[in-house]
């Protein structure tokens, strides 16, 4: 059975054979390990044995035929750091078809290619399978004030808007930031004051959050994400070429429509999921074919300048290239056309984007 790691504990009335927790959201997969374990502790498993990969032999064999210390059955956990590959698979498919007395405990990263092979789906039939997702940004605001709840903080609507700001994409941190909370507030409400005075930036962002915040039209989160991807040394040609594919695309779609074509039927020939198809559908309201060629031809001289080809301040004009795609004007308010100043890597994102946004004239 397949389940999110917020239905785990209504889910823990039944000892399974096998539990496979993957994805790549850290803090959500190691609270799931850890409720795993203590029900299989409860249930009588008190030994817990770490499976180590070893060569072409199955480990859960060999395992399998040594005896336990102290119970006829024990906790078997196989961790993986990579993809888990078709042997290893067959390996988990067998073990579990022998009807042991071990219990497995699987952790891997996120699943992709693996759901469609018989060991996966033999998992999910005779077992529970766990995947931890990064919570998105729209439902990030309810997921940190039910945690605040559960530790006893109250969060003042700005602390908490200021909360998401500074712990988005990095769930482990925010976690860290409400602890400390409900120790300092002492049971008193927490402002937006409080949040910025004892809670660093600890929020992390992946290129193609970047490119949703552009499509969706989300200029100030973007211009976040870019200036913290600027402060940890993300090498530019990365954001670069996320942005260009995205616009190669609308390019093209753009084009069709104006052609007599409808964006639903464009969607569904290229099998686009529902919720990239809400994103795309704003950005696709927000641009005209002349619009996206210009941004392709802006940043395919961008990438250009990043290999060394081309001379231009790649940082800044990305922060132009993001204001464009969400219909901000990068010069707006700035009565000359100055360029924009970006954090450097020796600051801080939010003073990073403070900058930013003060030489846009935004603030």
């Amino acid at each position: 059975m397949k389940i999110y790691p917020e239905q785990l504990e209504k889910n823990l009335n039944t000892l399974y054979p096998v539990y496979l927790v993957a994805g790549d959201e850290p803090l959500q997969k190691m609270e799931a390990v850890d409720a795993i374990r203590a029900y299989c502790k409860q249930q009588g498993l008190l030994e817990r044995q770490i499976i180590e990969e070893a060569g072409t032999s199955s480990p859960l064999t060999d395992q399998a035929g040594t005896l336990s210390l102290f119970a006829e059955s024990r906790l078997l956990e196989w961790r993986f750091d990579k993809s888990i590959k078709k042997a290893h698979g067959e390996f988990i498919q067998s073990f579990i078809n022998s009807e042991p007395q071990d219990v497995l405990l699987i952790t891997a990263p996120k699943l992709s290619s693996e759901k469609r092979l018989a060991w996966y789906k033999t998992v999910e039939q005779k077992g529970l399978v766990v995947e931890a997702w990064p919570v998105p940004a729209e439902r990030l605001g309810g997921w940190l004030s039910t945690r605040a709840r559960q530790l006893g903080v109250a969060l003042e609507p700005d602390a908490l808007a200021t909360l998401i700001e500074r712990c988005e994409g990095n769930l482990l941190a925010a976690q860290q930031d409400l602890q400390m909370l409900s120790l300092l507030s002492d049971g008193q409400p927490v402002s937006s004051d409080n949040i910025k005075e004892y809670v660093g930036d600890n929020a992390r962002y992946s290129v193609y959050e970047l490119s949703d915040a552009c499509l969706s039209g989300q200029t100030d989160r973007a211009l976040r994400m870019l200036a913290t991807l600027q402060a940890e040394g993300v090498y530019p040609l990365v954001p670069i070429n996320q942005l260009l594919r995205e616009c190669q695309l609308l390019a093209d779609w753009a084009e069709k429509m104006a052609q007599g074509e409808t964006l639903a039927n464009i969607m569904q020939s290229q099998r686009v999921w529902p919720k990239r198809q809400k994103i795309l559908q704003v950005a696709m309201s927000k641009g005209s074919v002349k619009k996206w060629y210009a941004l392709v031809q802006r940043l395919t001289y961008l990438d250009k300048s990043a290999k060394g080809q081309a001379d231009a301040d790649v940082w800044q004009e990305l922060a132009h290239v993001v204001c464009l795609m969400t219909n901000r004007n990068p010069l707006r308010g700035s009565g000359k056309s100055a360029k924009p100043k970006v954090a450097t890597t020796k600051v801080s994102a939010e003073q990073g984007l403070s900058d930013l946004k003060k030489s846009l004239g935004m603030n």
